[in-house]
């Protein structure tokens, strides 16, 4: 988009002022100029997460926002961002040029106290915002490849938690290559795993879903790229069939716990190969609905390793933004639906209602109602060059 020469005065920007969607609304607020030792910047981009639905729903008895005073200043949501420099502070103005881009590191320690972007500092879902010392110095502040997508880049903050959660996962930080993979779930976060399973060499990949738009997803997306690396994909929706039709017990080399669902994962293990791992990537909605029953005995003999994770530090997002400029990935492929920033609380309701099968994607500069990219792309998949034709279309350059 080309850079304006005058900043407004006022913008758009999603607030939240209590616990639930009643207290979400877009709200006319000024943009603030930089002081010394911070930056303008333009929001380009921003993704829809989960993490976005739970803030929405706790207000300030959020874990990262706990305590705040939401009516004397409001919660700005929106952690999976792209940004491009406007202007910058005196004091920042040698580094930070007008028009280099950048993506968000969220998990922000400073000084000792977390800050987390989109949480406690005000984030993404807005047209313009101020970048100070708690992002710039924490280093969480990365540049972008200037050929890269808008969303491209947003979307590289959840291939950062995809990245990580195989950080304790075989030594190569991948599924076996040549093995077999099998993941339960296939929503945003699932497609990202599977496409990181298709780039590591799995052999076969069995996808195990309940909602068939999802397998579609899977499917209009995914398929040419397991195709072109030799990988079995199989689609399996096990409300209408068994997953042994498609996996014995103990083929599995590689399980990906996708859906929070205590009673799948216990289910799930018994089909671990010899040395398997089990990775638990989806976060349960609570302690009482997280437990398991498991017997050890397996594990020891079967040689089994259990791990998970949450959230992502630096330098996996560092590898997510090379991975994505070296076309080794394609945050694209997860994306589904896109809308302006007029739709931002109808795009979070609708992550919660899980109405679309892949990411959302708010572009903060345009006015748009949710859109399917079916109704963009006739192959249902979401490009740069798709992007910019939207933004061309609506008059952002």
């Amino acid at each position: 988009m080309k850079l304006d020469s005058q900043v407004p005065s006022t913008q758009q920007a999603l607030c939240l002022r209590g616990a639930g969607f009643e207290h979400l609304a877009l709200e006319q607020i000024p943009v603030a100029q930089p002081a010394a030792d911070e930056i303008l910047v333009r929001v380009d981009a921003v993704g829809v997460c989960a993490s976005d639905v739970k803030l929405v729903l706790q207000g300030n008895t959020h874990a990262r926002t706990r305590g705040m005073d939401l009516d004397a200043g409001p919660i700005i949501p929106g952690h999976e961002v792209s940004l491009t420099v406007i202007k910058a502070g005196k004091n920042r103005a040698e580094k930070y040029q007008p028009g280099h881009r950048y993506a968000v590191q969220a998990n922000i320690v400073y000084k000792g106290q977390e800050m987390c972007y989109g949480y406690r500092l005000p984030g993404a879902m807005q047209q313009f915002g101020c970048i100070g010392p708690p992002v710039i110095d924490t280093n969480s502040l990365l540049p972008i490849d200037p050929k890269l997508g808008y969303a491209q880049a947003a979307l590289a903050e959840p291939w950062a938690c995809v990245y990580y959660s195989y950080y304790r996962h075989r030594p190569h930080r991948q599924v076996l290559k040549g093995g077999t993979a099998w993941y339960l779930g296939a929503g945003p976060l699932g497609l990202m795993h599977i496409e990181k399973g298709i780039a590591d060499g799995a052999k076969k990949i069995v996808v195990s879903e309940l909602a068939p738009a999802r397998l579609d997803k899977v499917r209009q997306s995914l398929a040419p790229l397991a195709e072109k690396a030799g990988t079995e994909l199989l689609l399996v929706n096990t409300a209408a069939e068994p997953i042994e039709k498609y996996l014995a017990k103990g083929e599995a080399d590689d399980i990906i716990i996708l859906c929070p669902v205590a009673q799948v994962v216990e289910q799930a293990v018994g089909y671990l190969a010899f040395e398997g791992y089990l990775n638990v990537f989806a976060g349960f909605p609570s302690r009482d609905k997280s437990n398991v029953t498991l017997n050890l005995n397996d594990m020891h003999y079967g040689g089994w390793t259990l791990i998970a994770s949450s959230g992502s530090p630096i330098e996996a997002l560092v590898k997510a933004l090379a991975d994505t400029a070296a076309g080794a990935i394609d945050p694209n492929n997860a994306v589904a639906c896109v809308c302006g920033l007029d739709s931002a609380k109808d795009a979070i309701a609708a992550v919660h209602e899980a109405r679309f099968p892949g990411r959302i994607v708010i572009y903060p500069q345009l006015n748009m109602p949710l859109t399917d990219i079916s109704q963009l792309c006739p192959d249902s998949r979401w490009t740069k060059q798709a992007e910019q034709k939207l933004l061309a279309s609506a008059g952002c350059r």
